[in-house]
């Protein structure tokens, strides 16, 4: 009696890349602008612009200064605030985190202000944070690590506390003591929550930045939207836009590229058939 074959593995020629889908994803998307733009009386050009009057004005701003900066010049100004604002949410957020998992007095005594504060918004800080700082670089962020704190904080706090009991046990055993057990074993374990509330911090405080621009800013991204408006050139707010967009798509490819260097375990349980 001859085995019956198993079923057989799609070999990756066979099935299209996901680059591929997000290709044919995005052309569907532009074509479809370019019809609605295209087609007279359909959509206003003071409501949508085409898609040419747009890389028109993208590659204008990308030469001629606007409200003070070219493109570039508000897209290195919104990126230093928002660097400034997670790198100060990172160096905070996650060793507090570890200590609300690792010890509960200070659990006990921190947890009561963190919950209290983390559910005001981070715009809600606007004016206190001018008052404070002026309408400063320092404002906007503020505005970032207020944003992206509190994903650092739980994710961490998180990971530690779902380590398993077993390997605390085991740790002991072998003669570790609390903090050669905390960064041996626990903080490799809960890695992969802690690159989470990493990635999630960095996508908040980003969105957090471009709105405390459009209120406060003299620079940035979004100070570049708020001035288009201004001016009542709707072409400048797509290019505002469209460049907040990339520039984040940007950061967290990035952050995926680092998590598969950094933590080559964590994916390697979902790689894809071959």
């Amino acid at each position: 009696m001859t085995a019956m074959p198993g079923p057989r593995r799609r070999t990756g020629s066979s099935v299209p890349q996901p680059a591929l889908y997000g290709a044919l994803a995005l052309t569907a998307l532009f074509a479809g602008w370019w019809l609605a733009t295209a087609i007279p009386g359909v959509v206003s050009p003071r409501v949508l612009p085409s898609p040419l009057d747009v890389v028109a004005r993208f590659f204008f701003l990308a030469i001629e200064p606007f409200s003070g900066s070219t493109l570039e010049g508000h897209a290195i100004a919104s990126l230093t605030r928002w660097l400034i604002g997670v790198l100060a949410a990172l160096g905070l957020g996650i060793p507090i985190g570890v200590l609300l998992a690792w010890l509960p007095p200070c659990r006990a005594a921190i947890t009561p202000i963190f919950e209290l504060l983390r559910y005001i918004p981070p715009f809600a800080w606007v004016p206190i944070a001018v008052l404070w700082l002026g309408a400063t670089t320092a404002t906007q962020a503020l505005i970032v690590f207020i944003a992206a704190f509190p994903a650092c904080v739980i994710n961490t706090q998180l990971g530690v506390s779902q380590v398993e009991p077993i390997l605390l046990r085991a740790a002991k055993t072998l003669g570790a003591g609390p903090w050669t057990t905390l960064r041996r074993v626990v903080l490799p374990v809960a890695a992969p929550s802690i690159f989470t509330g990493v990635r999630i911090a960095f996508g908040n405080g980003w969105m957090a930045l471009v709105g405390a621009e459009l209120v406060v800013g003299k620079q940035g991204l979004g100070f570049l939207i708020s001035q288009g408006q201004i001016n009542d050139s709707v072409a400048t707010i797509f290019v505002g836009m469209m460049a907040i967009g990339a520039l984040g798509a940007a950061i967290d490819a990035l952050l995926q590229r680092a998590q598969r260097v950094i933590l080559p375990w964590k994916t390697a349980s979902v790689r894809p058939l071959e």
